[in-house]
């Protein structure tokens, strides 16, 4: 198979891309624990406590990004409440939910990418895949129960983090990034959540025509002004 070949049969093309890239360039991802971490001056080599001190970093970076949008929001010009208005929002139709059916959840279980890395549960999506037709009911249940009720179940938001090395020192937490590890199911029912959010953006036309990110048989035209 070729590169091209192995790129276009890829489900994840971006990702293929990079890692035939990483193999041409003779790098190779690895997945050491880390070793240790300086904070402050102090050097942990517990792994408990590099664990600890990672958490500690990843939160407060959530902090303050919630901060800083709040900031964003007080401001108000760009609050994203405003832009809804000015694109004619009070004239949406309201945002409802439809149920979900088995026949749904198991075409989001078999497009998902085929692994055999897993959650905190060890349970894959490989694994998913194979007891579909014993779970596809519950998992639809459990989904209908999820949206009449507005509550996402508390353990399917659990997940395994683990930093990922960028660049520079590799005691520096700020060098890293946070990789979550979600469950299989996690995954089936945001996925289904995704797919109604999106057509309710798409049918009222509140998506900017330049927002082309993540967003499927959408892709990026150049414009150039006159």
């Amino acid at each position: 198979m070729t590169l091209g070949e192995r790129i276009l049969k890829s489900n994840t093309k971006s990702k293929t891309t990079w890692d035939i890239i990483n193999e041409l360039l003779g790098k190779q991802h690895t997945t050491h624990d880390i070793q240790k971490l300086t904070i402050d001056g102090n050097h942990l080599t517990n792994q408990q406590s590099i664990a600890d001190a990672f958490n500690k970093y990843f939160s407060s970076i959530v902090d303050k990004t919630n901060s800083h949008s709040i900031g964003i929001k007080n401001h108000g010009k760009l609050c994203t409440y405003n832009y809804l208005v000015q694109q004619g929002g009070d004239f949406f139709s309201p945002l409802v939910f439809k149920p979900t059916s088995t026949r749904e959840i198991i075409s989001i279980i078999k497009s998902l990418n085929t692994k055999n890395s897993f959650g905190y549960n060890e349970i894959s999506t490989k694994i998913l895949k194979i007891s579909t037709n014993f779970i596809c009911s519950l998992l639809t249940y459990i989904f209908n129960k999820s949206v009449s009720t507005g509550i996402f179940p508390e353990r399917l938001k659990y997940s395994i983090i683990k930093p990922f090395h960028k660049k520079g020192t590799k005691t520096d937490p700020s060098n890293y990034r946070p990789i979550s590890m979600l469950t299989g199911f996690s995954k089936v029912l945001e996925k289904a959540l995704y797919n109604r959010l999106m057509d309710y953006l798409n049918s009222n036309n509140l998506l900017n025509a330049q927002e082309f990110g993540f967003r499927k048989d959408y892709q990026w035209t150049m414009q150039f002004l006159s």
